[in-house]
Order: C-alpha cells, then structure tokens, then sequence
C-alpha cells in the first residue's frame, strides 16, 4: 500500500455522500473563465448552477465575476416562482463573489445554507466541475461544427447548456435532467 501511494501525484478523493430528497435541496454553483476571447457582447465567464438531484443545469453569461450575485438572486427567484421551491443549500468554492459581502448576508437572510470546498480542492465542488467540462466539451463541438468565430463561444455555452437537459443521461437511469425537475418538482 505505501509503494502505490508514495507514486501518485494527489491522494485518492472520495465523493461525498449527502444524498438529496427534493429538487434544489443542493444546488452546485462555479463560476468559469475567464475566456480569452470575450463575446460579441463582451462576456468573459459563465455562472453554472446544477441541481443536485436532478442535474438540471443553468448558465448564465457574465461580463464580470462581480455580476455573480444578482443572476443568483435573480434564480432564487425564477426558483421560488416557477418551481414553488427555496434554496436549502448552495455548494460553490472559496471565491469572494460567494463568500463576502452582499451574497453572504443574501444567505443568511434568505436561510440557506452556503457549504464551501477546501482551498485548492475544485474536486470537492465536482458536480459543477464536471459539468463545466461536459458544457465546454459540446459547445467546442457545436462552434467548430458550425464554424462559428470563437467569439460565438458563449452563445455554444447556452446551448450546451439546453441540449444537456434534455439528453438522456445514465446517471439518471436514462431520463433527462428536465424529467426529474419536473417530476420532483
């Protein structure tokens, strides 16, 4: 065992097992970007929220990381309105946009629990990891099927994004993201 283990570059992690009841008990958020290119209307990042029930995925486009906090009051709202459903709790990393300021007294105000990942460990924020991975992966795809300039690279995030949850998934015994919202919802 300590031969194996003195060769490996990170130690082994383990995925977490809180399991959720009810759509938007868990949401995963993460920011991603900056891109290189900005968009034709001057987007750099994209918010990602996914549901950890149902893995139902939104992404928003976002010219600054400062932006972050109204799109998430803003699904807050879409949430509770047309899902009759609160945030219980959001998953996210260590950045400030999530940490400080006006976001952290929108959680306490609004009761949800902000549970956050280690320093220098995104593999403990891997729902959203991953699922940025898959997005970027299809809109790459979508761009160069398309021969879009890179600068259409946000327009490919968003429909990745709508393509995603409405494609069968094995996690999800081969129903969509959109199936389980709405069936739990």
């Amino acid at each position: 065992l300590t031969c194996p283990m003195s060769k490996m570059f990170a130690l082994p992690f383990y995925q977490s097992t809180v399991a959720t009841c009810s759509v938007f008990d868990l949401v995963h958020m993460d920011i991603w970007g900056p891109y290189k290119v900005p968009t034709y209307k001057n987007h750099k990042f994209f918010l990602t929220l996914v549901d950890d029930l149902s893995r139902a995925t939104w992404t928003y486009l976002l010219q600054y990381k400062s932006q972050a906090f109204t799109v998430l009051r803003q699904f807050y709202s879409y949430v509770y309105t047309q899902f009759n459903k609160k945030l219980k709790m959001i998953w996210s990393d260590n950045a400030l946009e999530f940490t400080e300021g006006s976001c952290k007294q929108f959680f306490l105000e609004k009761g949800i629990i902000h549970q956050r990942s280690c320093v220098d460990r995104p593999q403990q924020n891997g729902v959203v990891e991953r699922k940025h991975r898959h997005i970027l992966e299809i809109a790459r795809a979508l761009r160069l099927q398309a021969a879009l300039p890179v600068s259409f690279w946000g327009d490919c995030v968003i429909t990745a994004t709508y393509l995603i949850n409405r494609l069968p998934s094995p996690v999800l015994r081969h129903k969509t993201p959109y199936e389980i919202l709405l069936a739990k919802a």
